[in-house]
């Protein structure tokens, strides 16, 4: 009961603040966070199809952002950009890279896979991050969570003193974090179900971001059932709009 109750309090807050004893700040000034207005976003879809909807929302998301000025890097973890040697993203943390896990800014993937090297220097060059994905059984694609595992290693999302066994928080630039998202399911079923992508994102990983960080969720449900098609391009166009006011 208490744990439900947690993580409700969790999933209804649009704030990401994190307790300063929890991760404290870096003490490097190149660690300080720039001004809160949004100007350089990261943009990860995460879809397999290029036809499909996610993409859509993602060209939306764009648009928007464009349109007010921001600078934008977009990559598809399933269609990675070709200067980087294209492909998909691997998202299996393999036995060396756990290995090596804990020896921060050494990790050889670091240096190894172009892929996971242009990512980090994705989310330190960036200010904020726009994550777009479809929903699948009430969690994060497999090719996300892949991306959590290998790119916010420590050094990266987080640094770890093991003799106090405290972490630091490791990206302080990012203070605004989106996420749109679609579900096969009603809104009445992903809640009674419990949506664990969206409390492992708000409740876990905006902990290595700024401790002012904040996240704007926007969600499509029922996309399973007959769903007029007007509906979807209303959904487009409010995502237009909305990153269009970032």
């Amino acid at each position: 009961e208490r744990m439900a109750l947690a993580a409700h309090r969790i999933l209804a807050t649009n704030s990401c603040r994190v307790s300063a004893t929890m991760f404290p700040r870096w003490s490097s000034a190149a660690r300080q966070v720039r001004s809160m207005s949004t100007s350089r976003v990261f943009l990860v879809c995460s879809s397999p199809a290029g036809e499909s909807f996610s993409n859509a929302i993602a060209d939306s998301v764009e648009k928007g952002l464009s349109t007010s000025g921001k600078e934008v890097r977009r990559i598809n973890l399933y269609s990675m950009p070709k200067e980087i040697g294209g492909g998909e993203f691997a998202p299996l943390l393999c036995p060396q890279e756990r290995k090596e896990y804990f020896n921060e800014n050494q990790q050889t993937v670091l240096t190894d896979d172009n892929h996971v090297k242009y990512i980090v220097e994705s989310l330190r060059w960036s200010d904020s991050i726009v994550l777009v994905y479809p929903t699948w059984w009430f969690n994060i694609p497999a090719i996300l969570k892949g991306f959590f595992d290998r790119c916010f290693i420590p050094g990266v999302g987080f640094r770890y003193d093991p003799v106090a066994q405290k972490r630091e928080t490791g990206l302080q630039n990012i203070n605004k974090v989106g996420v749109v998202t679609t579900y096969g399911f009603t809104e009445e079923e992903v809640t009674k179900a419990g949506d664990a992508g969206r409390l492992m994102i708000t409740g876990g990983m905006t902990m290595l971001f700024s401790p002012s960080c904040s996240v704007d969720w926007k969600a499509l449900y029922g996309m399973q059932g007959s769903q007029p098609k007007e509906v979807r391009t209303k959904f487009l166009s409010e995502v237009e709009a909305g990153y269009s006011k970032w």
